[in-house]
C-alpha cells in the first residue's frame, strides 16, 4: 500500500479548475520531484498532499499511522521565537505528554487507596511508555546535533529568526521537518536561497533520508542528482516518468516526437475520410441516392468515434521575443583596475582587478555574501568609460537584470511601467508586454500584486527594447519556471554581445558559460574555462569540505565513516560524468547527421530556379546548427577534462 495516495483530485478557487481529476501515489523511499509552469498548482497538490488543503473532489488516502512533514516556500514561524524554540516546537505533542504526566504523579501522591490509584497508573505507564518511543528524553541532544550538522553554528541558535537571511530560513525549515522524523516530506523550492555548496549539501542529506520526498523545484541540477521519478504539472493533469530530469527530457522529447507523428498520420486519414464523405454527399444530391447519404454519414461518425490524438504541447506558451545586440563595441568591454571596496570596517575587494572583452561570457561566482551582487551594483552605478577602476567601454551599451528589482515600483500599473520604460507608444507597449505572455486581464494590474516569476519576465521584456550589447545578470533564473528557464538559455545563446552573470545555477551555468571568475580572498580571480570544468576542479573539494564542516559535532561519525561517505560521492559524481559524457556523445553524433545532410541540401538550393527563400532559410539553420555543435563540442571536451581528473 502507498503512503499516500490521491485519486479523482480536483481543486478549483472560484474559478477554473487548478487540478482536474488528477491521480498520483507516494510509494516508500520515493525521490519524486514535482515540475511546471508557475502557477499549474504545485503549491496546491504538496498542500492536498500534506493535509493543509481539502480537494473541491476526489480524496486523499494516507496509510494508517503516516506522518507528512511540509515545508513551504517561505518560512511560517512564531514572530519573535528562536531557532531553539522553533526546534523545541516540534516536540508540543510530547511535551504536552509530559505534562500530563506531571499531573497524574500529584494525582498518585493524593490518592487515598489502590483502587483510585489503578486506573491512574494505567495511565501513567501507557504516557511514559508513547514519551519512550518518542525519545523525548533525548530532545536537546537531538536538536544540538542536527543543527550542528546544518552549518548552524551555536551562537545562533536563540537568536531571532526574524533577523537571518532567506538561506538560514531555508535550513531552519529543513531542520524543523528533519527533527518531526515523518514518513514523507513535501518541500516546495528546497534550494532557494542556497548557494552552490549548499544544494550539494542539501543533495547529501536527500540521499541519506528514508523518508518518502516529494519536491517542487526548478534547480535541474537538483532534480538530476536526487530524484527517481518526474511529475508534470501542465493542463491540470500529473503525468509520471520514470527517472531523473535529464531522463524526463529524453523520454519526453521522444513520446512528443511519437505523438507528433501519430497527430500527422490521424490527421491525414481524418482529411481523407472528409474528402470521401464530401463526394458520397455530393454523389448523393446530383443522383438522389439515399444509400451514398447514409454512407457518407457513416464514414462522419466514424471520425467522431476515433480516440483523438491530441497536438504535443499544444498550449506551450513561449516568449515571442529575441535579445537582439546594439552595434558592436570595441575589445574591452569592461576594466576592473585596483579597485577597493568595503562596507565599515568589513573589506569586501581590496585591488581586486579583471578585464573582460566582446562576446566574453563570464560567471561571477563566490560565497553568500562575499560582494557579487555589490560588484554589479559598482559597476552599474559608476562604471563609465572615464572611469579609471571601472572602466566600460566606450561604445558599450549596458543591460542589467536585478536580483532585487529595486526598479519595479510596486504601486505602478503594468502598462503604465511599459510605456514609461520604453517610451514606446500603448499599443507598441502593450505588444511587447503581451510577447513576454503578459494578457490584455493582466495590464491594469500593479507591479506589487505580480509573482516572482511575473517581474523576472518584465525585466526580460525591458531588456529586449533596450537592444543592450552588455548584458548583467544577477541570478536572472530565480522565480523562472524551468520552460521559462530553457526559453531565457536559448535567447542568451542567440545573443551576440558580451554577457556577466551572477547565478546559483549550475545547469544554467554549463549551458552558456566559457569563462568563470572567482571572488576569493578579496581579488578576482580569473579561470578561463568552461563552468562544468571549473566546478570539477574547484567545488569537489569545497563541497566535501562544507560538508565535513557541517558534520562537526554530530556523534558517531568517525574517521573511516566520512572516508567512505567521500568515496560514494566520488562514485555517485563519476557515474553522472559518465552518463553526461554518453548523453552529449549521442547528442553530437545526431547534430552532425543533421548538419551534414543540411551542408549537402545547401549545395543545391540556390541553384537557377530554386526556391531563394527556403534556401536563405536552410543557411540560417545551417549556421544554427553549427552554432549549436560548437558548443556542444566544448561541454563534451569538459566534461572528458573532468573525467580525466
Amino acid at each position: 500500500m502507498p503512503l499516500i495516495a490521491a485519486t479523482g483530485l480536483a481543486m478549483h478557487y472560484g474559478g477554473p479548475l487548478l487540478l482536474d481529476r488528477l491521480s498520483v501515489k507516494v510509494e516508500r523511499g520515493a525521490r519524486i520531484g514535482l515540475i511546471g509552469r508557475n502557477g499549474t498548482g504545485k503549491s496546491t497538490l504538496l498542500k492536498l498532499l500534506g493535509g493543509d488543503l481539502e480537494p473541491t473532489a476526489g480524496s486523499v488516502l494516507r496509510e494508517p499511522g503516516v506522518t507528512v512533514g511540509y515545508q513551504a516556500q517561505e518560512l511560517q514561524y512564531t514572530p519573535g521565537n528562536t531557532v531553539y524554540d522553533e526546534m523545541r516546537a516540534v516536540f508540543a505533542e510530547e511535551r504536552a505528554r509530559e505534562d500530563a504526566l506531571r499531573t497524574l504523579e500529584a494525582q498518585l501522591a493524593e490518592a487515598s487507596d489502590e483502587a483510585a490509584r489503578a486506573p491512574l497508573l494505567r495511565e501513567y505507564e501507557s504516557l511514559q511508555q508513547a514519551q519512550e518511543q518518542a525519545g523525548i528524553y533525548d530532545v536537546d541532544r537531538r536538536i544540538e546535533s542536527l543543527l550542528t550538522s546544518l552549518g548552524l553554528s551555536e551562537t545562533a541558535w536563540h537568536k531571532a529568526i526574524d533577523g537571518f537571511s532567506g538561506g538560514e530560513r531555508n535550513v531552519i525549515g529543513l531542520a524543523r521537518v528533519l527533527l518531526a522524523d515523518p514518513d514523507v516530506i513535501l518541500l516546495d523550492e528546497p534550494s532557494n536561497h542556497l548557494d552552490m555548496e549548499g544544494v550539494e549539501w542539501f543533495i547529501d542529506l536527500v540521499r541519506r533520508t528514508k523518508a518518502a520526498i516529494v519536491m517542487v523545484s526548478h534547480n535541474r541540477h537538483l532534480l538530476d542528482a536526487v530524484t527517481k521519478e518526474i511529475w508534470d504539472l501542465r493542463g491540470a493533469r500529473v503525468t509520471a516518468w520514470t527517472g531523473n530530469y535529464s531522463d524526463y527530457v529524453r523520454q519526453k522529447a521522444e513520446a512528443d516526437a511519437r505523438q507528433a507523428r501519430q497527430f500527422k498520420t490521424q490527421q491525414r486519414l481524418i482529411q481523407r475520410i472528409e474528402f470521401q464523405a464530401r463526394r458520397l454527399k455530393d454523389m448523393a444530391n446530383a443522383y438522389d441516392d439515399p444509400a451514398q447519404a447514409k454512407r457518407a454519414k457513416s464514414m462522419l461518425k466514424r471520425i467522431e468515434r476515433m480516440d483523438k490524438v491530441e497536438r504535443p504541447d499544444a498550449h506551450e506558451k513561449r516568449f515571442g521575443a529575441a535579445l537582439k545586440s546594439s552595434e558592436r563595441h570595441g575589445r574591452i568591454a569592461l576594466t576592473i583596475k585596483d579597485f577597493d571596496f568595503a562596507y565599515g570596517d568589513r573589506a569586501l575587494f581590496e585591488g581586486a582587478s579583471l578585464e573582460i572583452e566582446y562576446g566574453d561570457r563570464v560567471c561571477l561566482v563566490g560565497a553568500n555574501g562575499s560582494g557579487k551582487s555589490t560588484l554589479f551594483n559598482q559597476i552599474l552605478t559608476h562604471g563609465d568609460w572615464d572611469n579609471p577602476t571601472l572602466r566600460l567601454g566606450k561604445s558599450v551599451r549596458v543591460g542589467d537584470y536585478r536580483q532585487l528589482r529595486e526598479e519595479l515600483d510596486p504601486r505602478e500599473q503594468l502598462d503604465d511601467w511599459a510605456i514609461r520604460t520604453t517610451g514606446l507608444l500603448r499599443n507598441e507597449a502593450v505588444g511587447l508586454l503581451h510577447r513576454f505572455l503578459f494578457t490584455r486581464e493582466d495590464l491594469d494590474r500593479t507591479i506589487g500584486t505580480l509573482s516572482g516569476g511575473e517581474k523576472s519576465r518584465l525585466q526580460l521584456a525591458r531588456l529586449v527594447h533596450e537592444k543592450v550589447n552588455f548584458l548583467m545578470l544577477d541570478e536572472p533564473t530565480n522565480h523562472l519556471d524551468i520552460q521559462a528557464c530553457e526559453q531565457l538559455e536559448e535567447m542568451l545563446l542567440e545573443f551576440k554581445g558580451t554577457l556577466l552573470v551572477i547565478s546559483h545555477d549550475r545547469y544554467f551555468l554549463d549551458k552558456l558559460v566559457d569563462r568563470v571568475v572567482e571572488l576569493d580572498g578579496r581579488k578576482l580571480v580569473d579561470h578561463p574555462m568552461r563552468f562544468a570544468a571549473w566546478w570539477q576542479m574547484h567545488a569537489g573539494k569545497a563541497r566535501r569540505s562544507a560538508l565535513k564542516d557541517r558534520s562537526a559535532g554530530v556523534e558517531g561519525k568517525d574517521d573511516a565513516r566520512k572516508a567512505f561517505e567521500e568515496r560514494k560521492d566520488r562514485k555517485r559524481e563519476l557515474s553522472r560524468l559518465k552518463s553526461r559524457y554518453r548523453e552529449l556523445e549521442q547528442r553530437i553524433n545526431e547534430l552532425e547527421e543533421r548538419v551534414a545532410a543540411m551542408e549537402q541540401r545547401l549545395q543545391t538550393a540556390f541553384a537557377p530556379g530554386a526556391d531563394v527563400a527556403a534556401g536563405e532559410q536552410l543557411a540560417r539553420d545551417l549556421a544554427s546548427g553549427k552554432e549549436e555543435l560548437a558548443v556542444l563540442y566544448a561541454d563534451w571536451e569538459a566534461v572528458a577534462a573532468a573525467l580525466e581528473e
